[in-house]
């Protein structure tokens, strides 16, 4: 499994699949892993390299973003609330050298907008590059954002770093056009979330009149067991990512997520 190309910058995959495999990971989780290692998201840059951390102590806070034609007429609101809600927010808080965000978004296809960088130089959204459009990969997005947190925790970790991770799914339907089934997904996540070092919650807009209950049953369907079921109106999108923006700052800072990462 040795990787001559080393693009995503993780070095020797070997090493990385060891560490996971001592550290307890079992099929459930690595076989998703090896399914995209050739995915969207290990084409580049996977994080800040380990000689350039300042910290021994960080929190990897993925936000996998739904970019479908739906959120189309969301998308200034969405812009404006992730940069000012969610990065900024953090970027003035006491936790900001500790945190490493990364953002995926997902339509047809997954785009690994930017790996996991500090906040100070973690780039905005902007109009140019968040471009709803086209349909739902949910599946395929949460399945390649797993995957290079995964093998980023086992390399930070095996460099004597500690890791917390947080992942959040924004999005506002069923998933219509991946190539990776739920079920591969949901075993990945149930397997994560016995690892005290994971947490992870599901954001459902209800958009065209989705329900609660359906959207529940979405997040369900990927073993996610926190869902939070939002409108897509301004304040509510700012309400959203200022939540989120609270929930990473306190896993940075080991606070205890059993009441749940919204509460």
């Amino acid at each position: 499994m040795n990787d001559n190309d080393n693009a995503h910058g993780l070095g020797n995959l070997d090493d990385l699949f060891q560490s996971a495999r001592e550290d307890g990971l079992t099929g459930d989780t690595m076989d998703i892993v090896v399914s995209n290692l050739n995915g969207p998201t290990m084409m580049s840059a996977v994080g800040v390299p380990l000689h350039a951390l300042t910290t021994n102590e960080v929190t990897l806070a993925m936000n996998i973003v739904d970019m479908s034609g739906s959120m189309q007429p969301f998308a200034d609101d969405l812009i404006d609330a992730y940069n000012d809600d969610y990065l900024a927010a953090m970027a003035s808080s006491l936790s900001a050298d500790d945190i490493l965000v990364s953002t995926i978004f997902f339509e047809d296809h997954v785009q690994l907008y930017h790996g996991y960088l500090g906040l100070k130089d973690a780039p905005p959204l902007s109009p140019q590059v968040y471009r709803p459009g086209a349909s739902t990969a949910l599946y395929d997005a949460v399945a390649a954002g797993l995957t290079n947190m995964v093998l980023y925790t086992q390399q930070l970790r095996l460099s004597g770093v500690m890791v917390r991770c947080l992942v959040l799914v924004y999005s506002d339907g069923e998933d219509n056009a991946s190539r990776q089934p739920a079920t591969a997904v949901r075993r990945a996540v149930h397997e994560l979330l016995k690892h005290e070092i994971y947490t992870l919650a599901y954001v459902g807009f209800r958009n065209g009149g989705v329900s609660e209950r359906v959207l529940r049953q979405m997040a369900d369907e990927i073993g996610f067991p926190e869902i939070l079921a939002s409108g897509l109106s301004q304040a509510e999108l700012q309400r959203i990512f200022r939540m989120a923006s609270m929930s990473t700052i306190n896993v940075s800072q080991g606070r205890p997520t059993t009441a749940g990462v919204f509460s």
